[in-house]
């Protein structure tokens, strides 16, 4: 795991096909199986992917309620290789400021297996870089225990 001031990033090694990565990232029913931020749940996914695609990606709280939303717009699309899009998420109850990054998911063959790594920009300080390095490392090892399965 990397960052500086603006950005950072995060890589993991996978025993599975990179075509397999790939689909865990932008499947809706594969996603909602290991990606839970802040132990949220996924409850809705809307998935355009292709190049001024768009998509939503929609969290619960335990008690059910919104926690979090994340919305945003692909700028890159390369099947099995990369997407590049921009990433802004909100907090509904108001608890944290909205943030407007870019993300960058690079996904790269590496034998039989594969490795993923992920760039994420536009950081004010360092400060706001934290829990998010820590999200990423906790959504890579969720990603690699599901694809492990």
């Amino acid at each position: 795991m990397e960052n500086t001031a603006t950005r950072l990033s995060a890589e993991k090694d996978f025993s599975v096909p990179v075509i397999e990565l790939y689909k865990a990232w932008i499947t809706p029913d594969d996603l909602k199986q290991w990606w839970h931020p802040s132990e949220h749940k996924l409850t809705n996914v809307e998935l355009d992917v292709k190049e001024g695609g768009k998509f939503k990606y929609e969290f619960e709280a335990g008690d059910g309620k919104t926690a979090l939303v994340i919305t945003g717009e692909y700028h890159e699309v390369k099947d099995n290789e990369r997407l590049a899009y921009s990433w802004n998420w909100t907090v509904p109850e108001g608890v944290v400021k909205p943030s407007e990054h870019e993300l960058t998911i690079m996904f790269v063959a590496d034998g039989e297996g594969s490795k993923l790594k992920v760039v994420q920009e536009n950081f004010l300080d360092d400060e706001s870089i934290n829990p998010h390095q820590e999200g990423w490392e906790k959504a890579l090892n969720d990603l690699h225990e599901y694809l492990s399965k």
